[in-house]
Protein backbone atom coordinates (compact mmCIF):
# COMPACT_ATOMS: atom_id res chain seq x y z
CA UNK A 1 0.00 0.00 0.00
CA UNK A 2 1.37 3.30 -0.95
CA UNK A 3 1.24 6.40 1.22
CA UNK A 4 -1.61 8.09 -0.68
CA UNK A 5 -3.85 5.05 -0.36
CA UNK A 6 -3.08 4.77 3.32
CA UNK A 7 -3.83 8.46 3.84
CA UNK A 8 -7.12 8.19 1.92
CA UNK A 9 -8.03 5.07 3.89
CA UNK A 10 -7.13 6.85 7.13
CA UNK A 11 -9.21 9.91 6.18
CA UNK A 12 -12.16 7.67 5.26
CA UNK A 13 -11.97 6.02 8.68
CA UNK A 14 -11.81 9.43 10.33
CA UNK A 15 -14.96 10.52 8.44
CA UNK A 16 -16.76 7.31 9.48
CA UNK A 17 -15.78 7.91 13.11
CA UNK A 18 -16.95 11.53 12.91
CA UNK A 19 -20.24 10.40 11.35
CA UNK A 20 -20.61 7.83 14.13
CA UNK A 21 -19.96 10.51 16.71
CA UNK A 22 -22.62 12.72 15.10
CA UNK A 23 -25.09 9.83 15.28
CA UNK A 24 -24.20 9.27 18.94
CA UNK A 25 -24.61 12.99 19.65
CA UNK A 26 -28.02 12.97 17.94
CA UNK A 27 -29.11 9.96 19.98
CA UNK A 28 -27.89 11.56 23.20
CA UNK A 29 -29.76 14.78 22.37
CA UNK A 30 -32.91 12.79 21.58
CA UNK A 31 -32.65 10.88 24.87
CA UNK A 32 -31.98 14.12 26.73
CA UNK A 33 -35.10 15.68 25.22
CA UNK A 34 -37.14 12.62 26.17
CA UNK A 35 -35.84 12.79 29.73
CA UNK A 36 -36.64 16.51 29.94
CA UNK A 37 -40.18 15.86 28.68
CA UNK A 38 -40.62 13.02 31.18
CA UNK A 39 -39.35 15.21 34.02
CA UNK A 40 -41.74 17.99 33.02
CA UNK A 41 -44.67 15.53 33.07
CA UNK A 42 -43.53 14.18 36.46
CA UNK A 43 -43.28 17.71 37.85
CA UNK A 44 -46.82 18.46 36.70
CA UNK A 45 -48.09 15.19 38.15
CA UNK A 46 -46.27 15.85 41.45
CA UNK A 47 -47.77 19.35 41.58
CA UNK A 48 -51.26 17.87 41.21
CA UNK A 49 -50.55 15.26 43.91
CA UNK A 50 -49.17 17.91 46.29
CA UNK A 51 -52.33 19.96 45.80
CA UNK A 52 -54.48 16.93 46.53
CA UNK A 53 -52.39 16.07 49.61
CA UNK A 54 -52.82 19.62 50.88
CA UNK A 55 -56.58 19.37 50.39
CA UNK A 56 -56.72 16.03 52.22
CA UNK A 57 -54.68 17.45 55.11
CA UNK A 58 -57.06 20.42 55.32
CA UNK A 59 -60.04 18.07 55.38
CA UNK A 60 -58.46 15.91 58.09
CA UNK A 61 -57.66 19.01 60.13
CA UNK A 62 -61.28 20.12 59.80
CA UNK A 63 -62.51 16.70 60.90
CA UNK A 64 -60.18 16.77 63.91
CA UNK A 65 -61.39 20.26 64.83
CA UNK A 66 -65.03 19.14 64.57
CA UNK A 67 -64.28 16.15 66.81
CA UNK A 68 -62.71 18.44 69.41
CA UNK A 69 -65.66 20.83 69.22
CA UNK A 70 -68.09 17.92 69.64
CA UNK A 71 -66.11 16.67 72.64
CA UNK A 72 -66.25 20.11 74.26
CA UNK A 73 -69.97 20.40 73.46
CA UNK A 74 -70.67 17.06 75.10
CA UNK A 75 -68.95 18.13 78.32
CA UNK A 76 -70.76 21.46 78.25
CA UNK A 77 -74.08 19.65 77.84
CA UNK A 78 -73.23 17.32 80.71
CA UNK A 79 -72.38 20.33 82.87
CA UNK A 80 -75.59 22.10 81.92
CA UNK A 81 -77.62 18.98 82.77
CA UNK A 82 -75.76 18.29 86.02
CA UNK A 83 -76.76 21.62 87.59
CA UNK A 84 -80.56 21.18 87.21
CA UNK A 85 -80.37 17.49 88.09
CA UNK A 86 -78.34 18.35 91.19
CA UNK A 87 -80.94 20.97 92.10
CA UNK A 88 -83.78 18.48 91.71
CA UNK A 89 -81.96 15.87 93.78
CA UNK A 90 -81.22 18.45 96.47
CA UNK A 91 -84.86 19.60 96.51
CA UNK A 92 -86.06 15.99 96.66
CA UNK A 93 -83.65 15.29 99.53
CA UNK A 94 -84.90 18.33 101.42
CA UNK A 95 -88.55 17.34 100.88
CA UNK A 96 -87.91 13.73 101.91
CA UNK A 97 -86.07 14.86 105.03
CA UNK A 98 -88.84 17.37 105.83
CA UNK A 99 -91.71 14.91 105.54
CA UNK A 100 -90.04 11.82 106.97
CA UNK A 101 -88.01 13.42 109.77
CA UNK A 102 -91.12 14.13 111.90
Amino acid sequence: MDVETRIEDHEARIHRLEDGQDDIRDRINSLSDQIKDGNARNDESNKYLREQNTEVIRMLGGIQQKKQEAHISIWQAIGKLAIPIGGVVTLATILVNFFFSK
